[in-house]
């Protein structure tokens, strides 16, 4: 339960970070989902039940939905999808290599996006949101993902290592996510 709270907490800070340096420096480009990776990491460590990795990937798209303004419960519905989608990947692939774990940030991202759109596409009158505008800025998803790519190596080696520092990690450094044991 204290690696849970961990990946919470770490979550809501790089959702902190990434949206307050981009307000400083005047990023205007389509910023990294760190929230992607952290459901990757979670997916792929394997080292929670279903039920409580659930909770952290709805957690953090809760928080996501409260800080990109989105109508609550979207980012909350698209990340569970998601994580629980990683969940399955993980059960047949192992991770690793960074390129690896960039991919499987890459494919979270992605079906992050895609689910958000199916949401927002099936729900745009209610929300009052124009169905051209939900298409026009699905073709802007290459930039989100290429940003989220570029930024989970580090981000997954940093929960790697807090996880360790914290001792809430029994693998050794450097090993396969999940081996089939």
């Amino acid at each position: 339960m204290l690696r849970s709270f961990v990946y919470i907490v770490v979550g809501w800070l790089f959702i902190a970070v990434v949206g307050g340096l981009a307000d400083v420096f005047s990023i205007t480009v389509m910023l990294p989902a760190t929230s992607a990776v952290i459901i990757s990491h979670v997916a792929f460590s394997r080292e929670s039940s279903v039920p409580v990795s659930l909770f952290v990937a709805v957690a953090l798209g809760y928080l996501e939905d409260l800080h990109q303004g989105a109508p609550l419960g979207t980012l909350t519905l698209a990340y569970a999808l998601s994580y629980l989608a990683l969940r399955w990947a993980s059960a047949r692939i192992a991770l690793t290599g960074w390129a690896r774990r960039g991919l499987v940030a890459l494919v979270a991202v992605v079906l992050v996006d895609l689910a958000t759109f199916g949401v927002l596409i099936a729900m745009a009158d209610v929300f009052e949101i124009g169905r051209d505008v939900l298409v026009e800025l699905l073709f802007g998803i290459h930039w989100h993902a290429l940003a989220t790519m570029l930024v989970a190596p580090p981000a997954w080696a940093l929960l790697d290592r807090t996880m360790t520092v914290l001792h809430l990690d029994d693998r050794p450094p450097g090993s396969a996510y999940w081996t089939g044991k």
